[in-house]
């Protein structure tokens, strides 16, 4: 009897499992996502820390090239400094988005302008985004992690 209790009770356990989340590509949850882009995007080029800290998570991290990551703290202050001495002209592109439960992988494009307030010329980057995104209580979305690249610009001929 014992040999029969302990396979069934085996058997009863993994069917009652709760079912691994199945990544998707379309659905509410992408289309949020897709427009929580829209909406970050068009907070940078309102040039407010405020509202761009308004789509991360308390715990964010946000992992620039070549620097080491910053915390939601230290992300405002760069924020605040390159508001204070720059304009911003920012464009996004959704690339695609994947949803598996409450996390989120959003890969973008972006494209940026940046010009000093006062003297010097305009910098312009484009590049790669990876964000991952946190779905929150309220069933919103925040970025959780955040990490990009800059494209280099193609060398001029013969050098």
């Amino acid at each position: 009897m014992h040999r029969v209790i302990l396979p069934l009770m085996l058997l009863v356990a993994v069917a009652c499992a709760p079912a691994e989340p199945k990544a998707t590509t379309t659905g509410p949850d992408v289309e949020a996502i897709r427009t929580w882009l829209e909406q970050e995007t068009a907070a940078v080029n309102a040039e407010s820390t405020e509202a761009i800290l308004a789509f991360y998570a308390d715990d964010a991290v946000f992992s620039p090239p070549d620097a080491p990551p910053l915390d939601i703290d230290q992300l405002r202050s760069l924020y605040d400094i390159l508001f204070t001495e720059n304009t911003f002209q920012f464009t996004t592109e959704a690339l695609d988005v994947v949803v598996s439960g409450d996390l989120a992988v959003l890969r973008a494009s972006y494209d940026e302008t940046v010009t000093p307030r006062g003297a010097g010329d305009s910098v312009h980057n484009s590049g790669s985004w990876l964000i991952v995104l946190r779905k929150q209580a309220d069933g919103s979305w925040k970025l959780w992690r955040d990490m990009w690249s800059v494209i280099a610009p193609p060398s001029p001929p013969g050098t």
